[in-house]
């Protein structure tokens, strides 16, 4: 069981009440681009000016690859908790991310993994999948994370080691497409309430998966890595239930530029 981008499972518009809250009854999905979700056709329409500039990219990608972005975002989820079961790396993303802190105490931002193909996100997650497992971990996420999962008491995780042989198909697929990401609030409005969790601490991070999707367009999805594998209570807050958006519902995407569709 991997964790599902919270967004797949909570009312799209940022001007609900119930925007990106949990809601395991049937929502309301966008006929075009068969993503979006909403509570109702009044969320559905309020939200309609926002919306259908994603619509239409997302529509495309669905037409050229044959998916809709709700499909691509669930890899991405399997991508991040593969990738947390590889303490080994993990380990190295805390280190790297620390050094980066340490040495710009000002600087805000995520460890990211940039795709700009989906077939290079299976390729990915199929490197993570033929890893040699070393044993099973019971998770504990942070509650209300951006990640989700239907029964996360006792989530096990997988845990994997690299190998030399697999080493270089490793650090191609994967590592070769980490960098820190800083942060940059006009463009990923979502980002800022992750990282205002985090914080200054050295024992939690956000991680990023960025997928390109047509013309300047991309998706990300988020969620919190923990450097002892489990977050604590001592660690960071649980982010509330629900997160506001940063910017209004009416607010246009910065244009001739990368711009994230997530409401993670």
């Amino acid at each position: 069981m991997a964790s599902t981008p919270r967004s797949l499972k909570s009312c799209n518009n940022p001007s609900c009440s119930e925007y990106n809250v949990l809601n395991k009854k049937s929502l309301l999905k966008c006929a075009q681009c068969s993503t979006a979700t909403y509570c109702n056709r009044e969320c559905q329409r309020s939200h309609w000016p926002e919306h259908k500039q994603y619509c239409k990219v997302w529509a495309a990608t669905a037409k050229k690859t044959g998916e809709g972005v709700r499909d691509i975002k669930k890899r991405m989820g399997d991508f991040l908790f593969l990738l947390r079961g590889v303490q080994e790396y993990v380990d190295e993303l805390f280190e790297y991310y620390i050094g980066v802190r340490r040495e710009d105490p000002e600087i805000t931002g995520c460890i990211e993994f940039l795709f700009e193909k989906f077939e290079q996100l299976d390729d990915a997650i199929s490197v993570l999948r033929s890893l040699p497992v070393v044993g099973e971990h019971v998770f504990q996420n942070v509650p209300n994370s951006p990640g989700w999962v239907e029964n996360p008491e006792g989530l096990l995780i997988t845990l994997r080691k690299r190998t030399p042989k697999r080493e270089r198909q490793f650090l191609k697929a994967i590592h070769e497409r980490m960098e820190f990401a800083p942060n940059h609030p006009e463009m990923r409005p979502n980002l800022v309430n992750l990282l205002r969790i985090v914080g200054t601490s050295e024992k939690m991070l956000v991680v990023c998966v960025c997928v390109k999707l047509e013309g300047t367009f991309n998706t990300n999805s988020y969620d919190f890595f923990y450097k002892d594998l489990d977050w604590t209570p001592e660690e960071a807050p649980a982010p509330s239930k629900k997160r506001l958006a940063i910017e209004p519902a009416y607010a246009s995407p910065p244009m001739h530029r990368m711009v994230e569709f997530d409401l993670d």
